[in-house]
């Protein structure tokens, strides 16, 4: 073998190797991830239909997906078994700041005391100025259990959906950002 074909052999199996190897990247997101717990690592690393289409059409889908898609993300979603969309703003709270549920600060501004907020989302603060009409309250609990049925692909991660927090549990996020009492609408 000539040193010229050694050489590129080599390359070949380094390269070969180094593409079997997870992503540095890829290391730091799954052992970030896996900080949530078990759970959360796996419903954050699992890919369903809807997750599988965004991913394939690079978060744009073609529009005569959209409506198709749109009902079946609707479709999941589900409902407190007392039919109540709005719940416990004092346990709202308590979802909205658990980065193992919620996580809300992690793109959302929300309580205006609380600098410690991400800007990938639109504030919170001041929400319930919407009111707590049967129009808003459907729209919020929707929106916070699967975003997805509104915005196809949307950063917004389907909360409810993937088992982060229960039917129960949106409705106290509902809560949360429309009580007028809520710290996120008290000035």
């Amino acid at each position: 073998m000539t040193r010229k074909a050694a050489i590129m052999a080599a390359l070949a199996l380094l390269m070969g190797i180094g593409l079997t190897q997870v992503s540095p990247f890829r290391a730091r997101l799954e052992a970030a991830l896996h900080q949530g717990g078990h759970e959360f690592a796996q419903v954050m690393l699992s890919q369903d239909k809807g997750q599988a289409l965004c991913s394939q059409y690079r978060d744009k889908l073609p529009a005569d997906l959209i409506p198709g898609f749109l009902a079946e993300q609707k479709a999941l979603i589900k409902y407190p078994a007392n039919g109540k969309l709005m719940g416990d703003w004092k346990n709202g709270e308590k979802v909205f700041t658990d980065p193992k549920r919620g996580n809300c600060y992690a793109c959302h501004a929300g309580v205006a005391s609380e600098v410690a907020h991400g800007t990938m989302g639109p504030p919170l603060t001041n929400y319930g100025q919407r009111g707590t009409s049967e129009a808003v309250v459907r729209y919020t609990y929707e929106k916070i259990y699967n975003a997805w049925a509104f915005v196809p692909c949307s950063l917004m991660y389907r909360g409810g959906v993937h088992g982060l927090f229960t039917p129960e549990e949106t409705a106290d996020l509902v809560a949360f950002l429309l009580d007028p009492e809520s710290p996120i609408n008290r000035r």
